[in-house]
């Protein structure tokens, strides 16, 4: 069994290895064994999951990822139980809620620059339709992206993620197909632990959906280990996301989150399976929810994903 790539999963744009294309996650990415399009994530009116940190590489091979990846075509679907986007339960009716998602990704690479395109489909809950019709379900991404190298040990990302949700119903959503927009930037630094720092805009596109802005900081931390073999990595991550609103008044409720990922990656030559357990907190604003628990903050939830990588 040839090892294709290892790495952990918070979440973002990420060509997943192959033999001879681009090396580890780099900021705002998850890495090999992951989706190669998850955006860093929408903000559905008013407020899908967390950045993801860079995935370790374990061994200093640094030299290997300095050149430009090949030509690569990964197609990967996610299965999970919940749809946590920045600390944030998207499609369930309480944060703690378990509602069942698919996540289909389409990306090709060439060189630097990557093009994906993400979805996000709920599967499960009653509330499914009435998501659907506000402009919160049947999420699709685009994602435009260069990834690169200032030496053997930064790497940076500059990306552009475009949300739409073309089956929102209009009197429900305020505006037909809603749409936002995330210029963003990342930087990490590679070493025994890597070190992550992701910085993106969220635009709401239209009037309706415009206060829901906000600036996105979100510093990360990535480490894998072996544990098994040399074939099979066992990754953990931990993040933090502050967001910064440009309305007026902000918006103080689940201005902060933090997030807790485990992941295993297991490749079989071209293909890979990568069962992942997260965790996520948000915090709470007293004005929204006068007497918030603990409950109304934390999330835990499984997912899985399944790939293949092509070279072109």
């Amino acid at each position: 069994m040839k090892i294709q790539g290892i790495g952990l999963v918070v979440g973002s744009c990420f060509i997943a290895g192959a033999a001879g294309a681009a090396g580890p996650a780099i900021p705002g990415e998850p890495p090999a064994g992951t989706s190669a399009a998850l955006p860093s994530g929408p903000v559905p009116a008013p407020e899908p999951s967390p950045t993801a940190p860079p995935s370790d590489r374990g061994v200093d091979d640094s030299w290997r990822y300095r050149r430009s990846p090949d030509k690569l075509l990964n197609v990967d679907v996610e299965l999970a139980s919940a749809y946590v986007w920045r600390g944030i339960n998207m499609f369930g009716t309480n944060q703690n809620t378990q509602t069942a998602a698919v996540f289909p990704s389409l990306t090709a690479t060439f060189g630097h620059i990557s093009l994906g395109y993400w979805g996000a489909f709920q599967l499960t809950g009653d509330n499914k339709s009435d998501l659907v019709d506000s402009g919160v379900g049947a999420q699709n991404n685009l994602v435009l992206k260069y990834s690169g190298w200032i030496d053997e040990h930064v790497a940076y990302s500059a990306s552009a993620t475009y949300w739409l949700y073309p089956f929102a119903d209009e009197e429900v959503a305020g505006t037909s197909t809603p749409m936002y927009l995330e210029p963003g930037f990342g930087i990490s630094y590679l070493a025994g632990a890597d070190l992550g720092l992701y910085l993106g805009y969220f635009l709401g596109l239209q009037e309706v959906i415009e206060p829901a802005s906000f600036l996105y900081i979100n510093p990360s931390v990535g480490k894998t280990f072996f544990p098994f073999d040399s074939d099979i990595g066992v990754a953990v991550s931990a993040s933090a996301g502050y967001k910064v609103f440009t309305n007026d008044p902000p918006n103080e409720d689940r201005q902060f989150d933090l997030g807790l990922n485990l992941s295993a990656a297991i490749p079989f030559e071209n293909t890979y399976v990568t069962p992942q357990l997260h965790a996520a907190y948000v915090t709470r604003d007293e004005a929204v929810i006068p007497d918030a628990e603990f409950s109304d903050s934390f999330i835990a939830w499984v997912g899985v994903h399944v790939g293949y990588n092509a070279g072109m």
